[in-house]
């Protein structure tokens, strides 16, 4: 009786040395696949995502996303949209948001990547007059033609403003592949139903990056005067940048910057209060006057081949 608990004994040994083997290598490969898993995470953009599909990847995130690759997602985005980047968060700047301590104790600062910069070296930041919007842009083909993107809007004065891009042309007859860049009014529920911003100096600039060592940052600027209303919301150029000529002003990660901006001298025009005080200018017809993105301010030229 004796031998048979203690052959049980002995018998049972190895087949609970054998589970805890093949439990340790199932833990293994688990591990293994985390790595694997959060690897993968590590070279999402996070930063660079649209909105929506920020959004879509926050949903699929209680299915799919660990707790800790969301708030790192998270962490990021949020340097994405910070004045200064992951430094911001060093306490190190004067624009210090208090936020280190509670960074620190999560144990992101150290994964914090430094924010890459998208407008060039020794490029001032924007003023309280200018309105920065930079995307990015990989190929011809990644736009539609008449495909546009707009910039966060901006209250200068009274009037609200913001950078409305086609990336491949407007399909007003310009040449495929062209940037049509414009300047466009927003419209405000305070504003009267005949509002009316007049006679509004305006430039838009797109900024080049050095080609070479030694050089500084370029940009290319065309003004025009403009009376904004509220059936002439934008104004710019269809032709902003010819066909094939973007690739020039692109950044080393791919992004094209754009600066719209509002002239000195017409900054008292841009109150409601003052509407009405002097007659609009209605745009003139000549080779530096911009024109409407809606609208064609030249006869455009034939071509047969993007008809086909």
């Amino acid at each position: 009786e004796s031998d048979g608990p203690s052959n049980e004994k002995v018998e049972a040994r190895p087949d609970s040395d054998s589970g805890d083997k093949v439990s340790a290598s199932e833990r293994q490969d688990g591990d293994d696949s985390d790595d694997e898993d959060q690897a993968l995470w590590d070279q999402v953009r996070w930063a660079f995502l649209s909105s929506t599909k920020f959004a879509q990847a926050l949903t699929l995130g209680s299915s799919l996303l660990k707790p800790e690759v969301t708030q790192r997602a998270l962490t990021v985005r949020t340097t994405r949209f910070d004045l200064g980047g992951a430094e911001s968060y060093s306490g190190t700047t004067r624009f210090d948001l208090g936020g280190a301590e509670a960074f620190q104790s999560m144990g992101y600062m150290g994964s914090l990547v430094s924010r890459r910069p998208i407008l060039p070296p020794g490029v001032p930041p924007p003023t309280s007059t200018e309105i920065d919007f930079c995307f990015h842009y990989a190929h011809s083909e990644q736009y539609a033609c008449g495909e546009a993107l707009r910039s966060q809007p901006k209250r200068i004065g009274d009037v609200v403003l913001r950078v409305l891009v086609f990336p491949a042309g407007t399909d007003t007859g310009v040449a495929r592949g062209s940037l049509s860049v414009f300047l466009e009014a927003v419209p405000q529920p305070n504003w009267p139903r005949d509002w009316e911003f007049a006679n509004i100096r305006y430039g838009i600039a797109c900024i080049r990056w050095p080609t070479g060592s030694g050089e500084t940052w370029a940009a290319k600027k065309k003004s025009d005067l403009w009376t904004f209303k509220a059936n002439r919301l934008d104004r710019g150029w269809h032709d902003f940048l010819a066909p094939g000529e973007i690739h020039r002003y692109l950044g080393p990660d791919g992004f094209v910057c754009i600066r719209g901006s509002l002239e000195q001298e017409c900054l008292g025009r841009a109150f409601l209060l003052n509407q009405g005080s002097q007659a609009g200018y209605s745009g003139g017809v000549g080779e530096a006057a911009g024109s409407s993105a809606s609208r064609r301010s030249w006869v455009p030229r034939s071509h047969p081949m993007e008809q086909q």
